[in-house]
């Protein structure tokens, strides 16, 4: 049995719209990099140098902004617990945050984790390019590797922020909420589905606790619950029992083949520019 049924099929012209726009965006990426490569100032700056400096600069200026509009590639439930926190907290202090994950390359994990998220607006889509927008005005952006290390660039160049807008908007109308990833555990609240997300992870009470913004006496109780509907006697064997659900215990696992499109292929991957939102 799945967990995860697949509740919309992205049309293939929407695909190929959304590889152009990324492609537009990645053409402009390259040569402000080189460009800053090259000791320019091209109307962009590296802002982190290593994913450690990136994640801290990240942190560091996300209460300094309105509006964060983010696409990311790739995430893990294990990732989410630490910067879901923030993201509330961004939120509550009144930021509008929407982030929208490339639907097949998300972990079902993930998918059950935001799937029952109040704060912010988190949306699958089909994605190319990972990237942020911040107040409409700056694009943060893969930059050039220096000495080995990626860096984080901050782009205000018209072209490109133009681009990353266009970009985004191609994203946004094919796209649709977590919440509409549908499980076979409907039986359990939306908190109990985050719960078994992070439990997948390995998470303690306290880290779920944390995660989550709830007492550790809460976590406690619906682990007991979430063991009893598992027929499960310990968090080792519930972790089982969810890969059983799964139809595997690899938790890379997805049930949907990427889409395809044309007579083209999808580009690689950008690097992960932050583990924010």
């Amino acid at each position: 049995m799945e967990v995860f049924t697949k509740p919309s099929i992205f049309d293939p012209v929407v695909v190929q719209r959304i590889m152009d726009a990324g492609a537009l965006l990645q053409v402009r990426r390259s040569a402000l990099a080189a460009a800053l490569d090259a000791g320019q100032q091209p109307g962009a700056e590296v802002v982190a140098r290593g994913l450690r400096e990136i994640n801290q600069w990240l942190a560091a200026q996300l209460f300094t902004w309105r509006e964060l509009l983010s696409v990311r590639l790739t995430s893990t439930a294990d990732a989410l617990r630490y910067s879901v926190p923030n993201n509330r907290k961004f939120v509550a202090g009144g930021g509008r945050m929407v982030s929208l994950l490339d639907y097949y390359r998300t972990e079902p994990m993930v998918r059950l984790l935001l799937g029952g998220e109040q704060y912010g607006e988190y949306l699958f889509c089909y994605a190319t390019v990972q990237m942020k927008i911040v107040d409409r005005q700056l694009v943060l952006l893969e930059g050039p590797v220096q000495d080995g290390e990626p860096t984080l660039m901050a782009v205000s160049d018209p072209g490109c922020v133009a681009a990353a807008s266009a970009y985004w908007r191609t994203l946004m109308a094919s796209a649709f909420p977590c919440t509409d990833a549908r499980s076979d555990l409907g039986e359990l609240t939306p908190r109990q589905r985050q719960i078994v997300a992070l439990l997948a992870g390995d998470a303690s009470d306290e880290q779920i606790a944390k995660a989550l913004g709830i007492s550790v006496r809460t976590v406690r109780y619906d682990v007991a619950h979430l063991l009893d509907r598992l027929d499960a006697r310990s968090r080792f064997a519930a972790g089982v029992r969810i890969g059983e659900l799964r139809g595997t215990t690899d938790y890379t696992w997805s049930t949907v083949p990427a889409p395809e499109a044309a007579d083209h292929q999808q580009p690689p991957a950008s690097p992960r520019i932050g583990s924010g939102d």
